[in-house]
């Protein structure tokens, strides 16, 4: 009993001893009197009581749910459905099966997690326009080399023909994949977060996948030689100010290899200043006129004999990548067997594909590396 209606019951004895005495004195008026009071009283303190019983009851209720109720993991869960084990009800609503090949959908936490190991690479991919897509194939309208105005029109009067262009964009997402494997002792701990162990190789490869295939597109632009009076780092300044719109060379960065960022890293004014500036908005990396400068090692950028690639332009304008937003994972315990080890394979959908030719140039200045 709370103190509140300790108080009440306090009271109420008070004022029945009182009542008993008046009616002793015969003074029956105030004895009746003093009973209505003592009435009002107890029908107070009863409802009081049974507020109190309530509110007992639905914590007991709450209790006894809260001890009921299974506290799940979305990691555990999500870890023993890809080894096969059996799930709760509790579990089962926590995963989502992926396809017949029995891979499931990697929890939203743990995709965030290898997204942002892939961003502390230099994914190409965030360049790109990149379209987020539910289905496996499709075509959408993008608009390409865009230069029309607002039209002015009034009622009654027939709206013009915009000079808006559009190409009709067909995608087909592909699977790419990597297997990984995890010791069997790992995995025995269903609490272990399985991206923190394959995360890191996923996102390398991932990030050299994506590269690959935005760079395919960017080998077919338009090349600008770097020969003649605007020879070396010239034409690429020539680019910017000529070959590009100059909306699109607003927005534009310049893609090239370790042997392209060695040359231009170089290079100096007549007051033996860099012509390179360091990035204000983006910290360790540099600017040429304004304009960053993303480096990608010669292995994965490899520049024709005798030349150095550089990628000019608005790379948003000129890819569309179509991303499914989301990783599969599945395990087999068969394939390693004799290795103590379960072979994880995760995978990833996307397509890449050309919108704005006009977006781009390849920029190839002829060079001879010095011995």
């Amino acid at each position: 009993m709370n103190k509140e209606l300790r108080e009440l019951l306090g009271q109420i004895n008070n004022m029945k001893t009182n009542a008993k005495k008046l009616v002793n004195d015969g003074k029956l008026e105030e004895a009746k009197a003093m009973k209505n009071d003592i009435a009002e009283l107890q029908a107070k303190f009863d409802l009081l009581q049974d507020l109190e019983i309530e509110k007992m009851e639905g914590i007991d209720n709450m209790i006894e749910f809260e001890n009921r109720t299974e506290k799940v993991s979305d990691i555990v869960a999500f870890n023993k459905a890809v080894l096969g084990k059996k799930l709760t009800e509790a579990e089962n609503a926590l995963v989502e099966k992926a396809d017949e090949d029995g891979g499931y959908l990697v929890p939203k936490e743990q995709r965030t997690q290898i997204e942002e190991l892939k961003r502390k690479l230099i994914p190409l991919k965030q360049f790109c326009n990149v379209i987020p897509v539910g289905t496996l194939s499709g075509s959408m309208p993008l608009e390409v080399d865009a230069n029309d105005e607002l039209i002015n029109f009034e009622e009654m009067t027939e709206i013009g023909q915009s000079t808006i262009k559009f190409g009709n964009v067909q995608w087909k997402l592909s699977d790419y994949g990597n297997i990984i494997p995890i010791s069997n002792t790992l995995l025995q701990d269903e609490k272990a977060n399985l991206t923190n162990y394959i995360g890191h190789r996923f996102a390398k490869n991932a990030v050299k996948t994506e590269n690959k295939k935005i760079l395919e597109i960017l080998a077919t632009a338009t090349k600008v030689p770097g020969t003649g009076e605007a020879g070396g780092y010239k034409a690429i300044q020539k680019a910017l100010n000529v070959h590009l719109d100059p909306e699109i060379a607003a927005n534009s960065i310049i893609i090239t290899n370790q042997d392209g960022y060695d040359y231009l890293d170089e290079l100096t004014d007549g007051n033996r200043r860099p012509l390179l500036t360091d990035s204000l908005t983006v910290p360790g990396t540099k600017e040429f006129k304004g304009k960053r400068i993303v480096v990608l090692s010669n292995a994965h950028l490899a520049s024709p004999e005798g030349k150095l690639t550089f990628y000019v332009g608005d790379i948003s304008e000129a890819v569309a990548f179509f991303d499914r937003e989301s990783y599969e994972m599945a395990v087999s315990k068969e394939a390693g067997f004799t290795k103590n080890a379960t072979l994880i394979r995760i995978v990833e959908r996307f397509d890449v594909k050309s919108v704005d030719t006009k977006a781009v140039v390849n920029v190839e200045i002829d060079y001879t590396p010095s011995v």
